[in-house]
């Protein structure tokens, strides 16, 4: 899944307001580590949390529908001569371009359209702050 988010987002966000591209994290200390290290406007993947619902079959077989959740970051550094104001500014309109990216979108490997379950922005290092969303969708475990 995380491969066809990486793909969706390479081709749909602009590159004049993500020049770093886009990268994956395996975890929240990699993305942490990685956005420190990274250009201003670089968006970071990682898998977040899934969570399993009851099996939904009574006999024969197995369908078990699986919550799906990652998460999207946007780094901005102090290099771009942003501050407070102009800072969350430009993560409002690069938090847009990952909306209008993924709202109502279903990777191909899953059931459900991708929704927001939230956000927040936090310093990650000297002059370096990301803007984190949570995007949730589901797909179903068959054992197949």
């Amino acid at each position: 899944m995380l491969s066809e988010i990486l793909a969706r987002l390479l081709a749909e966000l602009p590159a004049t307001r993500f020049p770093g591209g886009v990268e994956i994290a395996e975890d929240i200390d990699a993305l942490a580590a990685r956005a420190g290290q990274v250009e201003s406007g670089t968006a970071i993947i990682m898998p977040w949390r899934e969570r399993a619902g009851p099996e939904l079959l009574a006999t024969g077989g197995h369908r078990q529908r699986v919550a799906v959740q990652f998460l999207v970051g946007t780094v901005v550094r102090d290099y771009d001569q942003l501050m407070g104001g102009d800072r969350a500014l430009a993560f409002d309109t690069r938090k847009i371009d990952c909306e209008r990216a993924l709202a109502g979108w279903t990777p191909p490997s899953c059931t459900d359209a991708c929704v927001l379950v939230g956000g927040e922005s936090s310093p990650i290092d000297t002059g370096v702050s990301i803007y984190v969303q949570t995007w949730e969708t589901a797909r179903f475990l068959t054992g197949d």
